[in-house]
């Protein structure tokens, strides 16, 4: 396509930013694989260390396992019932990283989010540099990788950060055609296809998402009309080229109800009249400041900069209109849960690295530099208060073994010596500007890196559902029947770590009749179940127990081993 390739060398030539003489044929291509190669060591370090936590990875866990047992890549089942609550991308990817792997596994589980995770740093860098140079964008891709939401998604089993990456290629893609830095059929095919690959990351809002930033964008850069032109239609068959073959198949196969329940209950439904997860208007205000630190409450700094360019201003307003527009677009929604905003957290690096560039070459006026200082100490002070809290629970207060003891120890002292660290940072010159932006950055990545090989593993020993599932395995033979007593619908950390399906039983009457069976059966009964099945049938000691999180769980079974005549099935009066 000779008119692509014109363009570009035209916008490269033009803008002194992107000077192919000295960058190559690829600007910025070394900072892009280093930053590259930096994302992948943070995202995926131990990554397969800690087992599947409740709620979400388990239940995604044993889909991918029970679609690679039976072969299945249309529709995800969970126990053997239809999972329609997610498209489908992240359980292809799953699935392939499974393959390549050699089997299903907590790394492989998450190896989709950690490769999410790296696109999304690139991409703040391509999407920052051309506008505002190579240095900005190699702070707000390092502030974008070190974001609490975008590094607990990366690991993770979960398809959030896919909704992220797949946002931020459409609207980096869209926002270089209306700055003119791209050219018109090729960048809106590129917004198409990763819109379309959003829509089966995520479903509706995966369209939604990056349709509302580059719409507001185009009115708010006096562009609409670029909106309009015939080329635009290359973006709608670009996303229906990725993302229609996956809902037709099922619609040709008659999966009417699966369709239903993934378009319209799990997408409209939920958000007009949500089943779970309700909360006021004002909650994603909230979860912004906790899930985005440590760099949202810099975030506030950045509004009222002066630009260096009209590039720049066109990069903040971007960035502003991104974060308002996705949040107020979730913030009317009735059902809210933190991740939703996920996609903003692009938005979120580069408003950030305006402070932080400033801060560092002396150009942030005083009040900002005060302010941002302030906010530097507060954050050290914060965190010898959470040494202090953690010491006083591990001192008697709080019950916890060994493993976790240690990770509690571990994690006082990195606090302790990060608040000393940054501390220090805010006294000391480095190259004649306070050093606290480079401490606090270095606390937060060392604080990840332990995370990752020490802190969450040593969670296991209350998160995860392995131990109590190994006790299960002891306990029941692989041909004894074993069920759960109204246990969520996709509870599935019991059916992953024991290695078979665990249905639930719904009431009463089906219990006593699996209760009431000849053979000897097997139940796991939750704290919260716990009275009822005791008021339904004789239920003696159980043979297992064990907390997990705030839960506890039990095994029992309906007889003694060898018993086949006596009968516990009757009520207790």
């Amino acid at each position: 396509m000779p008119g692509c390739a014109s363009c570009s060398f035209k916008c490269m030539t033009s803008n002194p930013r992107l000077d192919p003489a000295r960058s190559g044929r690829w600007p910025g291509r070394r900072d892009l694989i280093g930053l590259g190669l930096g994302a992948a060591l943070l995202f995926t370090l131990a990554l397969g260390a800690r087992d599947l936590w409740h709620p979400n990875e388990p239940t995604y866990g044993q889909a991918v396992a029970e679609m690679a047992a039976s072969g299945e890549w249309l529709i995800p089942t969970v126990n053997g019932i239809p999972f329609a609550e997610k498209p489908i991308l992240y359980f292809w990817m799953a699935l392939v990283a499974s393959m390549a792997l050699g089997g299903v596994s907590e790394l492989s589980l998450r190896l989709p989010s950690a490769v999410a995770g790296v696109a999304v740093i690139v991409m703040i860098y391509a999407l920052v540099r051309p506008r505002a140079g190579a240095r900005r964008a190699r702070v707000a891709a390092l502030l974008g990788a070190t974001i609490y939401i975008v590094f607990w998604s990366a690991r993770s089993a979960q398809m959030d950060l896919l909704l992220c990456a797949t946002t931020l290629g459409a609207v980096w893609a869209a926002s270089r055609v209306l700055d003119g830095d791209l050219e018109r059929r090729r960048g809106w095919a590129w917004a198409g296809a990763a819109a379309g690959f959003g829509f089966l990351a995520k479903g509706p809002v995966g369209l939604i998402c990056p349709a509302l930033v580059v719409l507001l964008y185009a009115v708010a850069s006096r562009r609409a009309r670029e909106l309009l032109r015939g080329s635009v239609l290359l973006a709608a068959a670009a996303f229906f080229l990725v993302a229609a073959p996956w809902y037709l198949a099922l619609l040709v196969r008659g999966e009417n109800a699966f369709l239903f329940e993934l378009l319209y209950r799990q997408n409209v439904e939920r958000f007009l009249n949500p089943w779970d997860h309700s909360a006021p208007w004002w909650y994603f205000l909230e979860a912004f400041f906790i899930d985005m630190v440590p760099w949202a409450p810099f975030v506030p700094l950045a509004w009222g900069l002066t630009p260096a360019d009209d590039r720049e201003r066109a990069l903040h307003r971007l960035a502003w209109v991104w974060l308002a527009s996705i949040v107020v677009f979730f913030s009317l929604s009735a059902s809210k849960r933190s991740p939703y905003i996920l996609p903003t957290a692009p938005a979120v690096a580069i408003l950030a690295s305006a402070v932080f560039t400033r801060w560092r070459d002396g150009s942030l006026d005083r009040p900002r530099r005060m302010v941002a200082l302030c906010l530097v100490v507060a954050i050290a002070l914060a965190l010898f208060g959470g040494a202090v809290a953690v010491v006083d629970q591990l001192d008697g207060k709080l019950a916890s073994p060994a493993q976790l003891h240690r990770a509690g120890v571990v994690g006082a002292l990195l606090m302790a010596a990060g608040g000393l660290a940054i501390l220090a940072g805010a006294l000391v010159r480095w190259r004649g500007r306070l050093g606290a932006p480079l401490a606090l950055f270095g606390f937060v990545l060392a604080v990840y890196t332990v995370a990752a090989v020490a802190l969450l593993p040593g969670l296991d020993a209350i998160k995860s559902h392995r131990p109590f599932c190994e006790a299960i395995v002891a306990h029941v033979g692989p041909d004894r029947p074993l069920q759960g007593y109204r246990l969520w619908k996709w509870r599935s950390a019991y059916s992953y770590y024991s290695g078979r399906q665990v249905r639930s039983l719904e009431g009463p009457d089906e219990l006593r009749e699996y209760w009431s069976r000849p053979d000897r059966v097997f139940l796991i009964v939750e704290r919260a179940m716990l009275d009822e099945v005791r008021a339904t049938v004789v239920a003696g000691e159980p043979l297992a127990s064990r907390g997990v999180g705030s839960n506890f769980a039990y095994l029992f079974a309906n007889r003694p081993e060898g018993d086949r005549e006596g009968s516990q099935a009757g009520g207790v009066e």
